[in-house]
């Protein structure tokens, strides 16, 4: 469930509004978004991942900081999200810096995931190769029945936790008729100040 109740930065509470329009039409994976991050040979990499938060310091999802977006995240912070809907007909374009949440939040939310989930983040090696997943699976099954019968409670791994996107420009796009798309984008001036503007479709 997003927390949005606080928000009073505009272009962020016209986003939350626009993802609860999605969540209370039920749409598949309605806070999954794209995330972009650049290697250090300038090579663009993007992949789906999902949002759990947003509030007016911005967008936060959870991780592994060990893997390609995360290695990629400490040598170029700059990001840029894009949230799509095909039956609202609206998207959303984020670009900002991003960094790393406390380990109180990380540990807040770690502790409110399912069992087998913080399990898998604790044997994932994310990006890495692996051997098969039939062993990858068997690794987590046996950890999770051990915690299971000790009743022991998985502490975070250090390299995964939450990550905090903090928008400099946010575009949101509505599609018209005739290519006629609505865009109105937003930039940041200061911390408490954001401009905005219409775009040519």
């Amino acid at each position: 469930m997003l927390i949005h109740t606080d928000i009073t930065v505009e272009p962020l509470l016209r986003v939350a509004e626009i993802l609860n329009k999605a969540m209370t039409r039920n749409l598949v994976d309605w806070n999954a978004m794209n995330i972009a991050t650049v290697s250090s040979e300038g090579q663009p990499s993007s992949r789906m991942v999902l949002l759990k938060k947003i509030d007016d310091r911005g967008f936060v999802f959870y991780s592994n900081f060990n893997s390609q977006k995360g290695q990629e995240i400490e040598l170029n912070n700059l990001v840029a999200l894009n949230f799509w809907w095909r039956e609202l007909k609206e998207q959303i374009r984020v670009e900002g810096f991003i960094e790393k949440l406390s380990s109180e939040e990380s540990d807040e939310y770690f502790n409110s995931r399912p069992l087998q989930s913080r399990v898998a983040a604790i044997v994932s090696k994310q990006s890495e190769t692996i051997e098969s997943y039939e062993k990858l699976n068997e690794e987590i099954q046996n950890l999770t029945k051990k915690f299971e019968e000790t009743e022991e409670h998985p502490v975070r791994p250090e390299h995964c936790g939450l990550y905090l996107i903090s928008p400099s420009s946010i575009e949101i796009w509505k599609e018209g008729d005739f290519r006629t798309h609505l865009r109105e984008k937003f930039t940041k001036k200061d911390k408490n100040k954001w401009e905005s503007c219409f775009l040519s479709p």
